[in-house]
C-alpha cells in the first residue's frame, strides 16, 4: 500500500516539475501577449482622447472667436440695438459652438443665433429650443433643410408592392422618401428626412403635385433608378409596383428655425 502510495506520489511530483515547463511552452506566450494588447489599451484610449484635450486647451480661443463670428454678423446692427442675450438661450449656445469650430455649417447656425439673441429686433422670435434642435443636427440634416426650405417643388416618391387578389390584396412598403437630392446617398438622405421630421423642421405631406413633370426631379434620379430596378427584380408573379407621390413641406416651426439659425 504504501509502496503504491510512493509512485502516485513520484509520479505527481514529476508532473509538477513539468509545469513551468508546460507553462514557459503554453501559456506564458499568451499571457505575454494578452500583456501587451492590455498595455495598448489605455495608449489607444489616451490618444482617442487627444482632440478632445485640445478642446479643453483651446476653448478661451473657440469663445474668442465665437465673439468674432457674432461681431461679423452684427455689423450691420446699430449699436442701440444689440442687447444681453437671455442665458438659457446664449450660455447652451456658447456651449455648444465650442464643439464644433471645425464644422462651418454647424458653427453658422450657432453663431446666427446667438448675433439673433442680441438684436432687440429679433430677440423675441429666438426660441430656447433652438439650440438644442441644432445639438441634434448633422452636416448632411442642415445641408438638406437648406435644399427643402430654398427649392421651390419638393417632391418625395415612396414605393410599395402591391399583392394580388389571390394573396390578399393590399401593399407593402418597400422605400420611402426617395427625393430630387443627390449630394448624398439614398440611405443618408432617407435618415436625415426622418431626423428633421422628428424635430418637427419638415412634415411630409399626403399631398402631391398636378403635374407629374415635377416629380421627374426624383425619377431622373440614380436612387430612384437603382430602387426600381432592385424591386422590379424581386417582384414574384402578379405582384406590381405602386408609386405614391408626396410633398416635403417645411413646418412654421421649420420656418422660423431658417430665418433665426441658417440666415
Amino acid at each position: 500500500m504504501l509502496d503504491g502510495f510512493d509512485k502516485l506520489a513520484d509520479g505527481t511530483g514529476k508532473i509538477l516539475e513539468s509545469i513551468p515547463e508546460l507553462y514557459d511552452d503554453a501559456i506564458k506566450p499568451s499571457a505575454q501577449e494578452w500583456g501587451k494588447t492590455a498595455a495598448l489599451i489605455p495608449q489607444t484610449i489616451n490618444a482617442a482622447l487627444v482632440p478632445l484635450r485640445q478642446w479643453i486647451a483651446q476653448r478661451e480661443y473657440n469663445i474668442a472667436e465665437t465673439e468674432k463670428l457674432i461681431a461679423e454678423k452684427m455689423a450691420n446692427v446699430s449699436i442701440e440695438k444689440i442687447i444681453t442675450p437671455e442665458p438659457y438661450v446664449a450660455i447652451p449656445a456658447i456651449q455648444a459652438i465650442s464643439y464644433c469650430m471645425n464644422n462651418e455649417d454647424l458653427r453658422n447656425l450657432y453663431a446666427n443665433l446667438l448675433s439673433k439673441s442680441m438684436n432687440i429686433d429679433t430677440k423675441n422670435s429666438v426660441h430656447p429650443a433652438f439650440v438644442e434642435i441644432i445639438k441634434q443636427l448633422s452636416p448632411t440634416d442642415t445641408y438638406i433643410f437648406n435644399s427643402a426650405y430654398t427649392c421651390e417643388i419638393t417632391p418625395l416618391i415612396n414605393f410599395e408592392i402591391k399583392f394580388p387578389k389571390e394573396d390578399g390584396g393590399g401593399t407593402k412598403p418597400a422605400f420611402r422618401n426617395l427625393s430630387w437630392i443627390t449630394k448624398y446617398s439614398f440611405e443618408k438622405v432617407c435618415i436625415s428626412i426622418d431626423n428633421l421630421s422628428r424635430l418637427k423642421l419638415i412634415s411630409i405631406s399626403d399631398q402631391w403635385y398636378t403635374h407629374d413633370e415635377h416629380y421627374m426631379l426624383v425619377k431622373n434620379c440614380s436612387a430612384y433608378k437603382v430602387c426600381h430596378s432592385a424591386l422590379i427584380n424581386a417582384l414574384k408573379p402578379g405582384q406590381e409596383i405602386k408609386e405614391i407621390k408626396k410633398i416635403l413641406d417645411v413646418t412654421d416651426f421649420g420656418k422660423q428655425f431658417y430665418k433665426i439659425c441658417a440666415i
